[in-house]
């Protein structure tokens, strides 16, 4: 469940907070837990209308493999955080001073992350989870996804599966919007995780547009990610746009035109080297073509729930559906 708000005046502060504490009881937070949300939502709510004037509070909660978790993402444009070392201290307030706030968020998280540019504002996210914890994954997943404004369903969709060593992801994004174009992504997200993965991107791509003909169709993109070998196999069909980033350089990976499940041609595959510390990133024509990460220095080395959520922020178009989807390489 996903959910996000919009912050103007100290009234949204109360409705984050309910919201907020309504998601962390519905997913299975214990009391305790729920209390650390309220505390996160308040503050961080706090401080964008106190230092910002405006901006947004998103949250989205999932339940999987005996651990719930709540995310909490505060995001805004206002001046930005000057010393943001010293501003996520616990303790850290002096009444002038932004960042009050953050050391206690911080504290009360299962995971905290925060990035801050000065003129271009800051980006705050907060896990509280309980439960299982995972065995270490040498892949973190992160993602933003909204429909178009006026929509109540995207027809943007992506999934992740796992075979052997290797992770494989798709993004998908149905032609049009709305339920047929979010039908469409849904029958090329079940496709895709039916296919036999000892094939390729391609393979898969081909399989896929078989098997959703007689829908919309869809523009996708599927990379295969190897840690073992060190590399990235991609292929796409249409307009997703998708980079590898890792260490000072970017490589964009080229998909081929036409649309899935109904024109599909000759498909490329391109491989990228994937190594500890690179960064995948895909994206729908929902972002502005002209997002890049050079507005954003040091962005990469934040979580990638942290990094779609920024990437989404400023490049993110309300006109269409808007994905954004980051894994990282630990």
């Amino acid at each position: 469940m996903e959910t996000t708000l919009s912050l103007g005046d100290k009234s949204g502060v109360a409705d984050a907070r309910r919201r907020a504490m309504h998601m962390a009881q519905s997913v299975g937070l214990s009391e305790k837990s729920q209390a650390d949300v309220a505390l996160i939502v308040t503050e961080a709510a706090t401080n964008i209308l106190k230092y910002a004037g405006h901006g947004e509070i998103s949250l989205k909660s999932a339940s999987e493999d005996g651990a719930n978790r709540l995310d909490v993402f505060a995001l805004d444009r206002g001046p930005g955080i000057g010393n943001l070392g010293a501003a996520c201290s616990d303790g850290f307030s002096t009444g002038g001073s932004l960042g009050a706030g953050l050391g206690t968020i911080a504290r009360h998280s299962t995971l905290f992350d925060v990035c801050s540019i000065a003129g271009s504002g800051t980006a705050l996210f907060a896990r509280v989870g309980e439960g299982a914890v995972a065995q270490r994954s040498p892949f973190l997943v992160g993602t933003r996804a909204t429909p178009k404004l006026g929509q109540t369903v995207s027809g943007d969709a992506w999934a992740v599966r796992h075979a052997g060593d290797s992770m494989w992801l798709t993004l998908i994004d149905g032609l049009g919007h709305g339920p047929l174009a979010a039908e469409a992504s849904r029958r090329a997200v079940d496709v895709f995780m039916a296919s036999d993965p000892s094939g390729s991107p391609a393979d898969m791509l081909r399989n896929v547009h078989l098997g959703i003909k007689g829908t919309r169709g869809a523009v996708m993109a599927i990379a295969k990610l190897d840690p073992v070998n060190f590399m990235l196999s991609f292929a796409g069909v249409g307009n997703i746009i998708a980079i590898v980033h890792g260490g000072e350089t970017s490589q964009h990976l080229l998909s081929t035109d036409g649309t899935v499940g109904y024109n599909m041609r000759v498909v490329r595959h391109t491989e990228a080297r994937w190594v500890p510390g690179s960064v995948f990133i895909a994206t729908t024509d929902g972002l502005s073509t002209r997002w890049n990460l050079n507005r954003h220095p040091g962005l990469t080395s934040r979580h990638p729930s942290l990094i779609a959520s920024v990437l989404h922020r400023d490049f993110a178009r309300d006109v269409d559906d808007a994905t954004v989807v980051v894994v990282k390489a630990l």
